[in-house]
């Protein structure tokens, strides 16, 4: 039994170095209120489950359409030049962000970025992510695509992407309500930028895990 375990602990150590890159992946998608007017306009979050951060300058622009994957429709998401381990940032489809970080002004936010693409539907839709140096050209350039149901019963409520569904407050990832309300008196509902646990730190406490075990067997 011992064997098994240095044999475990041994591969976690390998695994270390191996798992040194970024991962992004869309963690959060608001496609609006309904009934009512929008309090903002579309936005969906990008979170790093990587252990090394995303530079934009270094490994390429970011870049959004929405179900269609369609890379002549593809518009770049700006503002935000890079995304640490355990980091989100959220993309607003604006060129003005006054009115977003007025609704979430009760949230400390995170890095909160603009595209210029198309709009996210009510009744489901999805969000395409590419990555590029210079526009994109096919779907190689993919490194995430996740689409949410209709959303038509569920307005002003986020799909939650890592909970496979639309928020509610208190919610596993602690959705909250936005700061105001829209003119149906409907509020937005989000967990915006909720942080994620850095794989190295997980790594490094599982290996600390496995020395505490070896340690227990001698």
């Amino acid at each position: 039994m011992k064997k098994i375990a240095l044999t475990f602990c041994a591969l976690l150590a390998l695994a270390a170095p191996a798992r040194a890159a970024f991962d992004l992946q869309i963690t959060e998608i608001w496609p609006g209120n309904e009934p009512g007017s929008n309090l903002t306009d579309d936005w969906f979050e990008v979170t790093n489950y990587g252990d090394m951060a995303w530079v934009a300058a270094t490994d390429g622009d970011l870049y959004f359409d929405d179900e269609s994957q369609d890379v002549g429709d593809a518009s770049i998401l700006a503002g935000v030049a890079s995304i640490a381990p355990g980091e989100s940032a959220v993309f607003v489809d604006t060129d003005d962000l006054t009115e977003f970080y007025s609704v979430w002004s009760n949230l400390q936010l995170w890095q909160v970025g603009t595209h210029g693409g198309k709009g996210l539907g009510q009744g489901g839709d999805g969000v395409t992510l590419f990555l590029s140096t210079g526009v994109p050209t096919g779907i190689e350039n993919i490194i995430d695509f996740e689409v949410y149901p209709d959303a038509e019963l569920n307005g002003g409520q986020s799909y939650d992407v890592t909970l496979g569904a639309f928020s509610t407050v208190g919610n596993a990832n602690g959705a909250s309500m936005s700061a105001v309300a829209n003119d149906e008196g409907q509020f937005a509902i989000a967990s915006i930028g909720v942080p994620v646990p850095e794989p190295t730190a997980a790594l490094l406490a599982a290996l600390a895990t496995c020395g505490l075990a070896v340690a227990r067997r001698r």
